[in-house]
């Protein structure tokens, strides 16, 4: 497996990322403050991705401040990462993701969206979360699996305080995350379940194609 395929050795210096977000270009496919991008301006491919509506709330969860340090694992591809380093214009975005195909999503929806703070990390977690400094934000897609183990590495990972935001598609994921976090160091979860259906031209008339539930759940770091 090729490592850090898109990371420098001065990936967390402070000058680094200074010089980073000043020469951040205006989006070319999004010239909006709000989040919410439509699905379709994305490349996606065969990748999965988080769908806009569950990536508007996943962000309202963050709580981001302009100068934020953000990881995105299993970032698929890369739209909760781009959604982020949007809104960033002081800070950073660190893309995890394992897939080879999901890393090439990733860097044309990057060149798509104009943005330059978003470090592209091909490897698995938690071994990639060991190589990044202290951020404030975390949000995991998806955990392969090993799912004890990335919220250990994202509990020494967060600076105190920091926020944690996990989407679930499956019961057991969502079940499992709820047993591991009160044993982590992070404070009891918020729950949301959402169940959205989007409208669609049926002959005549208007049908709604509902999506996949999904759950969204937040914690903190304690500390």
């Amino acid at each position: 497996m090729k490592k850090n395929l898109d990371t420098k050795d001065h990936l967390d210096t402070k000058d680094h990322e200074e010089k980073r977000s000043e020469k951040i270009p205006a989006p070319s496919r999004w010239p909006y403050a709000t989040p919410g991008i439509p699905d379709e301006l994305f490349a996606r491919g065969n990748v999965p991705m988080t769908k806009g509506e569950v990536r508007s709330l996943t962000l309202s969860r963050l709580r981001l401040k302009t100068d934020h340090r953000v990881v995105d694992v299993g970032a698929g591809t890369g739209s909760i990462s781009i959604e982020c380093a949007l809104m960033l214009k002081r800070g950073c975005v660190f893309a995890v993701e394992k897939d080879e195909k999901a890393i090439e999503i990733i860097r044309e929806n990057t060149r798509l969206f104009g943005v330059r703070n978003v470090e592209i990390i091909h490897d698995f977690a938690p071994e990639a979360l060991e190589k990044i400094n202290p951020v404030d934000r975390i949000v995991v897609g998806g955990t392969g699996g090993k799912m004890k183990e990335i919220f250990q590495t994202c509990r020494d990972l967060l600076l105190p305080g920091g926020i944690m935001v996990l989407n679930c598609i499956l019961l057991e994921s969502m079940a499992g995350c709820l047993h591991l976090l009160g044993d982590t160091g992070f404070t009891s979860p918020e729950i949301l379940s959402l169940q959205i259906a989007r409208g669609e031209s049926l002959g005549n008339g208007t049908v709604l194609r509902p999506l996949n539930p999904v759950f969204i759940v937040t914690t903190k770091k304690r500390g």
